[in-house]
């Protein structure tokens, strides 16, 4: 027993394990770029969830993964050996400065701070959620996953772009809401997610969809704008009229008696078929092109309707994430950075952060 204990104090073992683990991961990266298939989605799901799972089934990728976590447990078991044994030590009545035995607690709380670190990433890996891929529009609002008393609303999403096509600003407005009131405002920017009580969202990237068919109705006087969601078929005009979508064709053509037809599959001259209402009675259809919209206008009751384009929704593309553990590992964190500090000002004899063989 004593051989025992004597192996996991030993300066030896952690110097051996620091290496063994840098070693490791280096490896780690190069299979990382290599195997992106089997290692891709690592950081996608709760860890021991995608160990158990991906990981078991491509060994040959995953297997320097099992062995950090072997090197990590080592070195985590040498680190609370070596802090007891310190502990054990200095609780012996002896001679001693002040600054000295100070400089003993400050070495065995980074300790601490390291072993807490390491519970707060375990935790984090056996619990808690990943989610990718929300999309979110403008003005819109999605649950939060697994928490059905919050949601997230997309106020506004703002994205600029240089001369040069240089993205210079991503920047995600949003608003996190219980019911209809907002828990917090933040603006969402890469690498600054939105934080709360352990739930993090992150903007990933964003783009944007047809939102709105576009028409202008004019004849009589001021010209009017027509919308018509891709999601419905109608619309209406302040005219009293009523539009309903049709037929979409791609390449439309005419045969010798008048008929309409699709000349081909290729989306060479698509085009649109639009049934025109006066309140509930039907007065004609007619055919807009969405590429050459001015050479076919459909004329009725003095009026001209014509298509005019599409009006685009944008949105944003969301990852959220639950880690329970990060406010752990920010409690680890800031007790081994302050010890580290404290240490670095306390003046007196040399002291190692992993006691000296005897």
């Amino acid at each position: 027993m004593k051989n025992i204990w004597k192996f996991f104090t030993s300066t030896r073992l952690a110097v051996v394990l620091t290496l063994l683990i840098t070693i490791n991961v280096l490896i780690g990266t190069l299979l990382l770029a290599g195997s992106p298939e089997a290692l891709g989605s690592i950081n996608l799901e709760i860890f021991f969830s995608w160990l158990v799972g991906t990981g078991l089934s491509n060994p040959a990728a995953s297997w320097w993964i099992f062995l950090l976590l072997a090197l990590l447990i080592l070195f985590a078991v040498n680190t609370i050996a070596c802090t007891a044994d310190s502990i054990r030590l200095m609780s012996r009545p002896r001679r001693g400065a002040v600054r000295t035995r100070l400089r003993r607690i400050l070495s065995q709380l980074i300790h601490l701070g390291f072993i807490i670190g390491l519970l707060g990433h375990l935790v984090s890996s056996t619990s808690g959620f990943r989610t990718t891929n929300n999309r979110l529009f403008e003005g819109e609002r999605i649950p939060l996953p697994q928490n059905s008393e919050l949601s997230l609303r997309l106020n506004k999403l703002d994205v600029a772009f240089s001369h040069d096509g240089d993205m210079q600003k991503m920047d995600a407005y949003l608003s996190l809401m219980r019911d209809e009131k907002v828990v917090r405002d933040k603006v969402v920017r890469l690498n600054e997610p939105l934080l709360y009580q352990g739930n993090a969202v992150y903007f990933v990237h964003h783009g944007e969809v047809p939102g709105n068919m576009l028409f202008e109705l004019s004849g009589d006087g001021t010209p009017e704008t027509i919308k018509i969601k891709f999601n419905e078929t109608s619309g209406a005009s302040n005219r009293g009229y009523r539009f309903r979508l049709g037929r979409l064709i791609a390449d439309f053509a005419r045969d010798s008696k008048g008929k309409v037809y699709s000349a081909s599959k290729q989306s060479r001259n698509p085009a649109l078929e639009v049934e025109i209402y006066k309140g509930e009675k039907f007065l004609l259809s007619g055919w807009v092109l969405l590429k050459y919209p001015d050479q076919m206008p459909i004329t009725f009751d003095g009026l001209k309707l014509v298509f005019s384009g599409l009006a685009y929704r944008p949105y944003a593309v969301l990852t959220i994430n639950k880690d329970p553990g990060v406010t752990i590992v920010l409690a680890g964190a800031l007790i081994f950075l302050i010890s580290l500090i404290g240490l670095l000002f306390v003046k007196g004899e040399g002291m190692e952060l992993v006691r000296r063989q005897a």
